[in-house]
């Protein structure tokens, strides 16, 4: 066939569209097909958040919706045949009694009316099994969001105040928000100061600041400062070492106890923006020096009430020391000794600070125990380090080192602490274990204390017998052992709350024993405090010190509240309330605890309530007796998160807990 007799074919035209708007057409819902013998299935949309808050737990009724007092209408996942409808699910709840509420709601109305529906009951002719009903509580309800979103999990002390308010329904409730404060600069150009008083900022450094986490190698940076003063030698100086000598003149200013135009509180804001500048010169080269000034940012922002913004840097400061490997041994011989100190050196500071501020707001911990194998640090002065050598201080003799390589083996048990007790991994585990892991590290908290050099044994030694340096270590360390006893023990107080006083006093020795330790830790703490306020040192200038004060001020007012009798607990911390707002003069955060507590100590001196008709009013303690096998724990409640897991009593409730909540 040619050709020209060929018949043309008709030319098809189809409209254009666009390919993700024709692929979406092609979607068929199932069972739209119209095949015989398939019933059509309709999905409902998932949706994550109910149209009122937008920002639902995953849970119903919605945390953020009770807490303002809204009508939740999440829809929680597709549809399933034969939901029970809500309103049955809620009449349920309210028919049936529970072992223990679970008290999430905000209003004291709400948590009255749960206290006074605790009592477990069993209606006539049916099993036991069958007549308990699982809390329908958020796994994470203990997790406190302040009104700027930001989360305070168990380990935090504004959580742990909101802990204890929710099992005290007569406790109404207590604002914990607070902010990130402005930095407020002198006016004027920034300028170097003289050489004289510049030589000050650094001892003062050195002498007084981070003084328990050396992790600058002082001879080195000694001598990158002396080509600061230098015309001919400045030039040497990169961004990086520029901006690390800015930031220790920064703290040293900040520690001073001058007060002029380069030294002092406010002046020391001048030399954290002058490194901040030279940060935002530089590449996105990664060094040491970086590092280093990222960490003391970090540290800054603590002491000028902008704990939000280090948190965020301090996320930086610890990817920037994992791209450089810092957390991994050096697989090479070191070729330059001073480097391979000042990497260990500053990994273990940064891994210090990862466990303090996990602890502080009660999140995750960043560095996990699993991806490190790093070396600890050297017990050798800096001096006795340089590039080809490092000789080590022999025993008991000082050594400046010494206190970091102490810090980092506590921050290693407080780390182990707050993932056992205060983490996901706790729910997994039964009481009696979770009391087996305490034990466990208490004794790994006094064998630390019984190896310390004899010069930071603050047990032993008169602080009038040591150094200005070797004074802020033995501080450092005395505070930071009693803030990880403090989380050890502490959550064990308000377990007592959820237990019958009738059962079996298995459990009644290591419950007392954690009341007396909590209580012994946060009055070495407000000591201590008392201490520095007589030298003039407890003031907003250690951030650390000011916390740990607030944290041990707000554990003895819940104790107080939970035995009433205790006048001696009560003394103590209405006497270190009343010190506390001149330690915190010009400390924005500072204030905002001494607003919290002076709203607790009006709040806990009410009248301790009747709880779920057990009339605690004048209980002593002695008189409670546990059973850590048997008694009924709210597990799903506000406790949830500060170390009891919903899954631990499956077997005595007689059914799986999450198959429950389907």
């Amino acid at each position: 066939m040619s050709v020209n007799n060929a018949e043309t074919p008709e030319t098809a035209l189809f409209s254009f569209q666009y390919p993700e708007l024709d692929g979406r057409r092609k979607r068929r819902r199932p069972g739209s097909d119209g095949a015989a013998g398939k019933p059509a299935i309709r999905l409902s949309k998932i949706r994550n958040a109910c149209n009122t808050c937008r920002e639902c737990s995953g849970h119903e009724p919605c945390v953020r919706c009770q807490q303002n007092g809204q009508t939740c209408e999440y829809m929680p996942t597709v549809s399933t045949p034969q939901k029970t409808p809500r309103s049955t699910r809620a009449s349920k709840r309210k028919s049936i009694s529970v072992p223990s509420p679970a008290i999430t709601a905000i209003s004291h109305e709400s948590r009255i009316e749960d206290l006074n529906a605790c009592s477990p009951t069993v209606p006539a002719g049916s099993s036991a099994g069958s007549t308990r009903e699982v809390d329908k509580s958020p796994p994470d309800a203990s997790l406190q969001e302040d009104q700027y979103g930001h989360v305070h999990g168990g380990a935090s002390e504004f959580a742990f105040l909101q802990f204890a308010k929710q099992k005290l329904a007569s406790v109404p409730s207590m604002s914990i928000d607070f902010c990130d404060y402005p930095l407020t600069a002198p006016a004027g150009p920034n300028v170097m100061p003289p050489k004289q008083i510049a030589d000050g900022l650094l001892q003062t450094f050195f002498n007084f600041g981070l003084s328990t986490s050396r992790f600058i190698h002082q001879p080195s940076l000694t001598e990158d400062y002396e080509k600061l003063y230098d015309p001919a030698s400045i030039a040497e100086l990169g961004t990086d070492r520029l901006a690390l000598i800015y930031m220790v003149m920064a703290l040293g200013s900040h520690y001073s106890t001058l007060h002029n135009m380069w030294c002092g509180y406010s002046a020391s804001v001048q030399f954290y923006q002058m490194a901040n500048q030279q940060l935002q010169k530089g590449t996105s080269r990664i060094s040491i020096a970086s590092l280093q000034s990222r960490l003391l940012i970090t540290h800054y922002l603590l002491n000028h009430s902008r704990m939000h913004e280090a948190w965020s840097i301090f996320g930086v400061v610890v990817r920037h020391a994992q791209a450089l490997g810092l957390h991994r041994r050096s697989a090479r011989a070191p070729t330059n000794l001073i480097v391979l100190e000042t990497r260990k050196r500053l990994f273990w500071a940064i891994y210090i600070h990862d466990r303090i501020l996990s602890s502080i707001f009660g999140r995750p911990c960043a560095l996990h125990d699993g991806d490190i194998d790093q070396e600890e640090v050297t017990l050798a002065n800096d001096v006795d380090i340089t590039a080809a050598t490092c000789r080590s201080s022999p025993r008991d003799t000082f050594c400046s080192a010494a206190a970091l390589f102490h810090y980092s083996r506590l921050a290693r048990i407080l780390g182990m602490i707050l993932q056992q007790l205060y983490g996901p991994e706790s729910r997994r585990h039964s009481i009696q274990e979770l009391h087996n892991m305490a034990a466990t590290f208490e004794i790994k908290l006094s064998t630390w204390k019984d190896n310390l050099p004899t010069y930071l044994d603050y047990t032993k030694l008169p602080t009038s017998a040591l150094s200005i340096m070797t004074q802020r270590q033995t501080c450092t360390l005395k505070l930071t052992f009693s803030h990880a006893s403090l989380l050890l023990y502490r959550p064990f107080i308000l377990y007592s709350l959820e237990a019958s006083v009738d059962d079996a006093p298995n459990f009644q020795g290591w419950i007392k024993r954690c009341h007396d330790k909590s209580i012994d830790a946060a009055n070495t703490i407000v000591a201590e405090g008392k201490y520095l306020a007589q030298r003039g040192l407890f003031s907003r200038v250690f951030y650390l010190v000011t916390y740990l004060q607030f944290a041990a001020i707000g554990t003895l007012f819940m104790y107080c509240h939970l035995w009433p009798n205790a006048s001696e607990a009560r003394n103590t911390a209405e006497e270190a309330r009343m010190a506390f707002p001149s330690g915190v003069e010009g400390d924005l955060v500072g204030q905002r605890y001494v607003e919290v507590l002076n709203e607790l100590s009006k709040l806990t001196s009410l009248p301790s309530m009747d709880m779920a008709g057990g009339d605690f009013e004048g209980v002593q303690l002695n008189d409670l007796a546990f059973d850590c096998e048997s008694v009924p724990v709210d597990l799903a409640g506000p406790w949830s998160n500060l170390f009891f897991g919903p899954t631990m009593f499956d077997e005595y409730l007689g059914f799986d807990m999450d198959e429950a909540r389907m």
